[in-house]
């Protein structure tokens, strides 16, 4: 499958340029109706991946509530038709978005959590690759779409709940093999405190991107970063970084 990379790549005249399939490749630009819109042409027909690459954007900056077919069908630039022939509808193909999500925006920064050997230096460069791709953006930074869709989430939608919790497991997994390597060291911390620490990080970093949405300053998130990580160093008892 074709990779989408969310990085912005390019920014003039207040337009945002997306790495992505160079045969979906659109141009951004806000408005006041969705804070996105493509506005060059879109290509007649497009692959599944193509379609979830795309919607996944529009998901994104407009949020699974918001968002209408008509909006998808727009934001796309494939007909609902096409749509309904590959989802049963909005919440299937946001699925789809969500797990897609994980391969093409977390995966390559979170990553070098997940390595074998990984230590504290790789959490801090996680957090720091993160600031810097919301930085980049000319406009709102757009946060973490877990995250934005967590604070939409409805207390019975179980099903789109399990794909946010498997971000959030994935996070604290990641976070606590790092922290047994480093407390293998010192000896600080016993299993049920690591854990502990674990998921402090998790929601740490779930509070960061949410925050992000409205902070304009990245230096803010930078200094919150360098006091996230002196207090796991601190607990860990190991050099802060």
């Amino acid at each position: 499958m074709n990779r989408l990379e969310f990085l912005l790549v390019a920014k003039a005249g207040g337009h945002f340029y997306f790495s992505l399939p160079m045969s979906s490749r659109k141009t951004l630009y806000w408005n006041e109706r969705s804070n996105t819109r493509f506005d060059m042409p879109r290509p007649t027909s497009q692959s599944r991946t193509d379609l979830v690459d795309n919607a996944l954007i529009a998901f994104w900056n407009i949020g699974f509530h918001a968002i209408s077919m008509g909006d998808l069908v727009r934001e796309t630039g494939v007909s609902r038709g096409s749509i309904y022939s590959d989802f049963k509808g909005k919440r299937e193909l946001f699925h789809a978005c969500l797990a897609r999500y994980q391969e093409v925006a977390v995966t390559p920064k979170f990553g070098q959590v997940e390595a074998h050997g990984a230590r504290l230096s790789d959490i801090k460069q996680f957090l720091s690759d993160g600031i810097a791709s919301q930085e980049s953006f000319d406009g709102p930074m757009p946060g973490c779409l877990v995250v934005n869709t967590l604070a939409q989430l409805e207390p019975a939608d179980e099903e789109t709940k399990r794909y946010l919790e498997f971000h959030t497991n994935r996070l604290t997994k990641g976070f606590r093999a790092v922290f047994v390597r480093e407390n293998a060291l010192t000896g600080a911390l016993n299993d049920q405190e690591i854990t502990a620490l674990a998921e402090f990080t998790t929601t740490s970093v779930l509070g960061l991107w949410s925050n992000s949405r409205k902070i304009t300053d990245a230096d803010e998130m930078r200094r919150y970063v360098d006091m996230l990580m002196s207090l796991i160093s601190a607990k860990l008892g190991v050099e802060c970084l």
